[in-house]
């Protein structure tokens, strides 16, 4: 049997989210959200506890030359965008795996093989930087994410998973 916790939503639907704006802050809680209060099964809690994990970055990823050759910090603002992003992530999407980027972008990669990845890269400023394999495609672009995940992303990411 579950334990409800409380914690906020993060509502999203599947394929139809899409951005409204460049502007959105990912800082700040969604206002009905925020006068909502959710409870979460110990299974939706178990997710959040995931990705809270795999984006505990080591401290070295916060300060410049970090890889000894230049690389840019990777900023708390990414961090936070990452999470908001994987908390809209549908459930039956797998988590990917972290990779801090030189350039001070946090990515996040789903891989199946050399000609099958996709990556979303975070820096902070609401900007998500995507690119991929997906067979013989290569896709690439910059997209943004107000509400819920574009559905150009999952739809890319569930190619890459199936």
């Amino acid at each position: 049997m579950s334990t409800p916790t409380a914690y906020p939503p993060f509502a999203y639907d599947l394929f139809a989210s899409s951005s409204k704006s460049s502007q959105h802050d990912f800082n700040t809680t969604d206002e009905k959200a925020a006068r909502r209060e959710h409870f979460l099964t110990a299974s939706e809690q178990g997710r959040r506890d995931e990705i809270d994990t795999i984006l505990a970055l080591p401290p070295q990823y916060r300060n410049a030359n970090w890889n000894g050759e230049g690389a840019v910090p990777i900023p708390e603002a990414a961090i936070h965008e990452a999470r908001a992003f994987l908390q809209k992530l549908p459930p039956a999407f797998p988590l990917p795996e972290v990779t801090p980027e030189p350039d001070g972008y946090l990515g996040l990669e789903w891989y199946a093989n050399p000609s099958l990845l996709y990556v979303v890269s975070f820096n902070g400023t609401g900007v998500l930087s995507c690119s991929g394999f997906i067979g013989p495609e290569r896709t690439y672009g910059t997209r943004y994410m107000d509400e819920g995940i574009p559905a150009e992303i999952l739809r890319y990411i569930a190619k890459v998973i199936r």
